[in-house]
């Protein structure tokens, strides 16, 4: 899986669109491109403020967008991380993996 600027933003909108984000939230028309790093941390601030706010929320997103529970338990366990931390590069992952998916299909 590639981790270019390109995938990111496609990945950073689908997230905005999951989350039912305003669009200023992550201001994704005034970048032309992002690193990984600044993806993690604009999901990060996310998942803080839902976990702070509407955890069933964030909850019922995870589900939406198919992180897997199992997955989310053991990284959960096996760490001390900070929990936002471990959530937000879940919900990353699963996004670029969308975004791969969604490339491969459109390109056949």
């Amino acid at each position: 899986m590639t981790n270019n600027s390109q995938d990111l933003m496609s990945g950073l909108a689908l997230v905005e669109k999951d989350f039912k984000l305003e669009k200023s939230y992550l201001n994704l028309s005034e970048r032309t491109e992002i690193g990984y790093d600044q993806a993690f941390l604009l999901v990060m601030r996310v998942v803080e403020d839902l976990m702070a706010r509407d955890f069933n929320q964030l909850i019922n997103v995870l589900y939406r967008i198919d992180v897997s529970e199992e997955k989310l338990k053991e990284a959960l366990a096996i760490t001390n991380d900070n929990p936002a931390s471990i959530i937000a590069n879940m919900i990353i992952e699963r996004q670029l993996q969308k975004v791969e998916t969604r490339k491969k299909y459109s390109q056949s």
